[in-house]
């Protein structure tokens, strides 16, 4: 399926003999001689005329030898592709000028205008390109050649109608392009401000070639790393989000495919100097089958092979820098095991000696940094490791792992950085995190992608590692470009108090909304709004390298989407809404964010109608906000719209799904459109659990199997779906007691009676201490009674117990979980409430606990009855205390008598307590109700008593 020569240009390894000079230097990473070659020179195309710079592929005819000039195309767009990411990722420098690339043009050509003409064509979906990017022609020359933007000089007969919908330019015969495709689209999310979803048949098409891979593939693993690393792209707005738990999947679905065994456990240790005790710490323990017999660079190898070969293999990886701590160790020190080595244990995982584990290959370790995300017990953003300690513990151990053997330059480096995040919440660590930080961008300056900086001027030529190895791992990390990481770098920076560092950083950067921010931080908005202004006015120019050319009185030549993000910045500073109508006007209304801003203002001012539209104009071209769905959502419900208020809800779960507010307004659109169109929907099958569908609907392993169930469960479709989602809600809001009383309200309405016990002693047990009986609902309690006692089944008739199937929701399935409900959770919060022990006293009877029933009636008449002083003046109260009484003496006249455990009755002197009883309410109620009908009633009784 993928010939030998493509797998050679996806590992760049060396190809076939057969393989051309241009496959050969794909392989190899010299670019210079791929790209300037003779079929570089037919293909590529730059043309500058009135109507402004054209830069393209004009795809070569069919040959007779199709399937080699496939390969040349192909190892064209890798070799521009790797180009580009050597330039702004990687490096070292590249010594070929995109201008090299064309013939000369009439007019002349200049570097600026290719790349001016470059980053204006890869603009999607609104958002614009980091305009210092550099030799950006590589990057548009690699997305034509692959299909994912058209080419202004493809033949008519390959031009695609759209490159949303099917590839554009050239019809592949390569099934690797796929893979290519994949890899191209994910470096052009990165360059992006901010994520956007790629054409769907680019994942699709590459899915598919995924699953009709052999598990053997050596290709595979790649491809899942790729799938892996586009799914935590498209999740970087909302780490919680089911993209995310996507990219875990094939995370782990990679390290499968490769061979590679790990474990993140615990071994005892020691990780500060002056630590006596030593304790369970983290480790990873790792191997793969490619090299599972060797050492890798651990204590003992260190050791043994000295000091001189380590510097051999550091000169070749970014400077790791040390601690130098007074307290923390470099490194855990484990405890060494006396325990001999068996064969058979040997050849455990859990053998392993954490301090020198076998060496793993690059791609292995590319696969832990991955994981290192993917095991996480939430899910969490890569820019905050470190708000969660449990997290950072657990990343720490993927990252020490790879760093204890070091093998490949980006690997290293996307480990020294996840490391700088882990570290920077902790006061011991976050000076060395940031100082990391700072070494990487330095790095990554070794004579690329920017400029020469004094660091870089200092490594000597052969001490750096080269293109190939710097790449060769590229497409399996998910390592940002280099202004990202100078970015990253400056919020540190700003997050420490040194805004002034950051600030220029970000102004070297012309990234000026941060900038802004700065300037807020320091307590300047007015510089802030200054700046902003004369950028958009003119009066400021911005980089030497492209500004000064973009500007023609107050427009951006070819800016129009960077002015576009400039107009709402400054609509934040002024708080005028004005400035995003004027964005939304520049973008040539592709602008998402000025929709929001504008959604998100006239929400605050209460006009949800013109709201709607705005933030459905700007979900259109940028759907992954869940944030702006939720808004909308709740336009929607402000206008009554339910059956938009339950797509824009639905939506924002299957993007965020941890999000409990939108699960519960998710749940009240059901019980409204129930209300509105009836309960009843069969074209909806809600009783599914484990899967969000488009609705935000909660789905069950599998669907109804049988027209029987179907019957019981189709009249309560809208409340059953309501009942799936406050499921979803508690389980990520469990501390909302508003969430578990709607819980509890849905479940007794749809008989999941069991689901209702637990909310109300949920509810009991945080708002009881404070409320006592206001926070039982007594009816939501009375009716769960009714559901054990309605059971007609003897619960000690051993028939019945032998029964393989007890129902949870009714009889001896769910009277357990009401006695301990009453008993442990309402009774010592609650023991004053009448209802509470006549509903209990129901519970026993059914139970045939007769003691404890009429225990629980003689309860209740003292919390009620004996207790009230209103029934010896409030007629109405007195009637009905009147019928209590009779109650409680019947109570009394059919439980007393009757054997108890013992064998001896309940209650010998029943008639003693029941005539006591009565006297006693007579003689409260004597003076005010004595001529009553009742009253003489209550005298006959106490007659009949003697």
């Amino acid at each position: 399926m993928i010939s030998p020569t493509e797998s050679a240009l996806l590992h760049l390894t060396p190809p076939p003999s057969s393989a051309s000079s241009i496959v050969r230097s794909a392989c190899a990473a010299t670019h210079e001689e791929a790209l300037t070659s003779p079929f570089a020179k037919s293909v590529f195309r730059a043309t500058k005329d009135s109507n402004g710079v054209r830069v393209g592929v004009a795809f070569p005819e069919a040959s007779a030898d199709g399937v080699s000039s496939e390969e040349d195309l192909l190892a064209l767009g890798v070799a521009a592709l790797h180009a580009f990411a050597q330039v702004n990722w990687t490096g070292p420098s590249l010594p070929l000028s995109p201008l090299a690339l064309f013939d000369q043009v009439e007019g002349g050509l200049t570097a600026e205008d290719l790349n001016e003409a470059a980053i204006d064509s890869l603009a999607y979906c609104g958002e614009p390109v980091y305009h210092l990017a550099h030799a950006t022609v590589f990057l548009a020359l690699a997305l034509q050649i692959f299909g994912l933007v058209p080419s202004p000089f493809a033949a008519p007969s390959l031009a695609s109608t759209s490159s949303f919908t099917a590839p554009s330019g050239h019809s592949w015969a390569l099934e690797s392009v796929k893979i290519w495709r994949l890899r191209a689209g994910i470096v052009w999310i990165k360059v992006l401000d901010e994520p956007v979803p790629l054409p769907a048949y680019v994942p699709t098409d590459a899915a598919a070639l995924r699953n009709a891979l052999s598990t053997s593939s050596p290709d595979r693993p790649l491809l899942s790393m790729s799938l892996s690393i586009l799914a935590s792209l498209l999740s970087r707005s909302s780490p919680h989000s089911s993209a995310q738990k996507e990219a875990s999947n094939l995370a782990r679905d990679a390290a499968k495919e490769d061979g590679l065994e790990w474990m993140l456990t615990g071994r005892m240790g020691k990780r500060t100097k002056w630590q006596i005790d030593e304790k369970t710490q983290l480790v990873v323990l790792a191997r793969d089958r490619s090299v599972q017999g060797d050492k890798g660079k651990g204590k003992a190898t260190d050791e043994a092979e000295g000091e001189t070969s380590e510097g051999a293999d550091k000169g070749r990886v970014p400077d790791r820098l040390d601690l130098n701590d007074d307290t923390l160790l470099e490194r855990t020190a484990f405890t060494i095991s006396d325990t001999p080595a068996t064969a058979e244990s040997s050849a455990t995982l859990s053998a392993i000696d954490p301090s020198d584990q076998p060496t793993i290959s690059p791609f292995s370790q590319s696969i832990l940094l991955a994981l290192a995300l993917a095991t996480l017990p939430h899910p969490t953003s890569l820019m905050n490791l470190s708000a969660d300690v449990l997290s950072t513990s657990q990343v720490s151990a993927f990252v020490a792992r790879v760093l204890g053997d070091p093998k490949n330059w980006s690997v290293h480096s996307m480990a020294l950085l996840l490391r700088c995040r882990a570290e920077a919440a902790r006061t011991r660590t976050v000076e060395r995190g940031v100082l990391q930080m700072q070494a990487l961008v330095d790095q990554l300056k070794d004579g690329s992608p920017t400029e020469i900086s004094a660091i870089s001027s200092a490594v000597k030529k052969e001490d750096m590692a080269e293109a190939r190895d710097r790449l060769e791992q590229f497409h399996a990390l998910a390592l940002p470009p280099a202004w990202e990481l100078e970015r990253e770098l400056a919020t540190r920076y700003l997050s420490l108090g040194i805004s002034k560092s950051a600030l220029e950083i970000f102004q070297r950067l012309e990234m000026w909304e941060e900038a802004a921010r700065c300037y807020v931080s320091l307590e300047r908005p007015d510089r802030a709004i200054e700046v902003i202004r004369d950028l958009l006015e003119g009066g400021r120019e911005e980089s030497e390298l492209v500004m000064d050319a973009r500007k023609g009185g107050n427009v951006f030549r070819g800016g129009d989407k960077r002015a576009a993000k400039l107009w709402c910045t400054l609509g934040e500073l002024e708080v005028d809404s004005k400035h995003y109508e004027k964005a939304w006007i520049v973008s040539n209304k592709t602008s998402s964010r000025a929709q929001r801003s504008l959604g998100a203002t006239y929400w605050a001012a209460g006009d949800w109608d013109k709201a709607r539209i705005a933030l459905r104009l700007a979900l259109a071209i940028n759907p992954l906000f869940p944030r702006t769905w939720f808004v909308l959502g709740c336009c929607e419900m402000r206008s009554e719209d339910w059956v938009g208020a339950q797509e824009a809800f639905g939506r924002c779960v299957a993007l965020e799904d941890d999000d409990a507010e939108s699960w519960s307004n998710l749940a009240s659109c059901h019980l409204r459109r129930g209300e509105a169109e009836g309960d009843s929907d069969a074209t909806e099958d809600p009783d599914f659990e484990g899967a969000v569908d488009s609705t935000g609907v909660v789905n069950a392993a599998a669907p109804i199997e049988n027209d029987a169930d179907a019957v019981v469960k189709l009249p309560f479709s809208r409340k059953r779906a309501a009942f799936h989602c406050l499921k979803q809600a508690i389980k990520h809001s469990y501390e909302t007691w508003r969430i578990w009383v709607n819980y509890m309200i849905v479940a007794v309405d749809v008989g999941e009676m069991s689901e209702a016990c637990r909310a109300l002693g949920r509810i009991v047990d945080m708002r009881g201490d404070k409320q006592g009986e206001a926070a039982v609902d007594l009816e939501v309690l009375e009716r769960l009674v009714d559901a054990v006692t309605r059971d007609q089944s003897d619960p000690d008739d051993p028939a019945s117990s032998a029964s393989p199937y007890v129902d949870p929701n009714v009889g001896r399935g769910l009277a357990p979980r009401v006695e301990r409900l009453i008993t442990t959770t309402i009774y010592p919060r609650v023991s004053a409430s009448p209802r509470v022990f006549l509903a209990h006293a129901r519970l026993l009877i059914w139970q045939g606990d007769y003691a404890g029933a009429l225990d629980a009636h003689l309860k209740a008449y003292r919390a009620g009855v004996a207790s009230d002083a209103t029934v010896e003046h409030d007629r109405a109260k007195f009637l009905d205390a009147a019928l209590h009484v009779e109650e409680v003496v019947g109570m009394l006249e059919n439980l007393g008598p009757k054997d108890g455990k013992d064998g001896q009755p309940i209650a010998k002197d029943w008639k003693f307590q029941a005539r006591s009883l009565v006297r006693t309410f007579l003689g409260r109620t004597k003076n005010a109700f004595e001529d009553e009908y009742a009253y003489e009633r209550l005298q006959e009784l106490a007659k009949e008593l003697k």
